[in-house]
């Protein structure tokens, strides 16, 4: 069966897609990318999200983000299947705008219905509010399918994917999905994006030149002691923790540890500092989540690196630093994309949801039990596809 996996990120740098094949289901479950494709948003478009999710948006601004996001999806699937063929189905995580599970509610747009009305493709959508619903946080929901790709009889593994937010799943040696467990461990390219925007006008740092300065060990142990670091698994975050508010507050501690303004003629300087304490923060927020909570002692596990901070070298050599000696691998290295892998998720889901398979993970989100996922939207081929 074919299926396109569709996702767009905490960064907001555009859609991922991922044509798969996908054959059988839970352990046996059989997943190959045909193609992937990442259209980036339109800047305005990208623009009014962005306020969106810093929640300055009125009720009926989110109503037409919740349309337009869901025509730029249709837009990139369409995109998808003249270039590679079609899809029998479409599995869309959508666009995270809010997600505030301690009052039990996410809000996820891009709105299903008009995906199926453009492409007509049945869509499986919304995938986090059942298991909000249930108790659980709705999030990490990737570790259903890093158990099916990723789990080995012989090596514990760690699974990190960095994006906007940086989340971990856990996979002893020879393990079930019941012992499988996965959070967010904190900021991933988010602050680093978003200090890149404030201080040098571009989106991020492509390679991690900017993260040049010296490291401000003072602000960096201080901002490790935040809530959300020192707080034990299950828990997700996101802009709510550390966007632009977080950003701005970083900005004012490390004019008070430097003891002066930020000047128009020391910005680069400075911001390079900057750039590369949050760099550090991101990394080592990481190691530490991993060595506290994982339950496997340094060198005893491999981890598997994929998400948009594989392309920061200076991130990865910072992380490589952090665990050693464990061993640092990407994605590409046991057979997978670091770019594909979490639309190639939300495709695995969608196939398990049509099955009637539950892939929530208890040890991931907290929910009491694991729940079927997301909300069907019958496209023309429906009727076939239950037959």
């Amino acid at each position: 069966m074919r299926i396109l996996g569709m996702m767009a990120g905490t960064s907001l740098d555009g859609i991922d897609a991922a044509l798969c094949e996908i054959e059988g289901s839970g352990a046996d479950l059989k997943a190959r990318v045909v193609a992937f494709e990442c259209l980036p948003y339109e800047p305005t478009l990208r623009e009014r999200l962005l306020k969106a999710c810093s929640n300055v948006a009125d009720v009926r601004e989110v109503a037409r983000l919740n349309v337009e996001v869901g025509e730029a999806f249709a837009a990139t699937a369409l995109h998808v299947f003249e270039l590679h063929g079609r899809a029998e189905i479409i599995a869309s995580h959508g666009q995270t705008i809010a997600h505030l599970p301690d009052v039990k509610a996410t809000l996820q747009i891009g709105e299903g219905a008009v995906l199926a009305e453009r492409t007509g493709a049945t869509v499986v959508c919304n995938f986090r509010p059942r298991d909000v619903a249930a108790g659980g946080q709705g999030a990490p929901l990737v570790p259903y399918a890093d158990w099916v790709l990723l789990r080995h009889a012989t090596k514990n593994r760690v699974v990190l994917n960095i994006g906007g937010i940086a989340n971990v799943s856990i996979l002893p040696a020879n393990c079930t999905l019941d012992d499988v467990r996965a959070w967010d461990t904190g900021p991933g390219n988010m602050l680093i994006d978003a200090a890149m925007g404030r201080y040098f006008g571009l989106s991020f740092d492509a390679d991690g030149e900017f993260a040049s300065g010296e490291v401000l060990d003072s602000l960096l142990e201080e901002v490790l002691q935040h809530p959300y670091l020192q707080r034990r698994p299950p828990k997700t975050a996101g802009r709510e923790d550390f966007g632009s508010e977080f950003l701005e507050q970083f900005a004012l501690r490390a004019d008070v540890l430097a003891n002066s303004d930020i000047s128009p003629e020391d910005v680069n300087w400075n911001a390079h500092d900057l750039l590369a304490t949050l760099t550090r923060l991101t990394v080592r927020s990481i190691a530490e989540s991993i060595h506290r909570f994982s339950g496997f002692e340094r060198g005893d596990y491999e981890l598997i690196v994929g998400g948009g901070g594989t392309h920061n070298s200076t991130l990865m050599r910072m992380l490589a630093e952090e665990v050693a000696p464990s061993a640092v691998l990407r994605h590409e290295d046991v057979g997978l994309s670091s770019d594909a892998k979490e639309a190639l998720a939300f495709a695995i889901l969608g196939s398990e949801t049509l099955r009637g398979v539950a892939t929530s993970v208890p040890g991931a989100t907290g929910a009491p039990a694991a729940r079927v996922l997301g909300q069907i939207v019958p496209g023309d081929n429906f009727r076939q596809l239950m037959a």
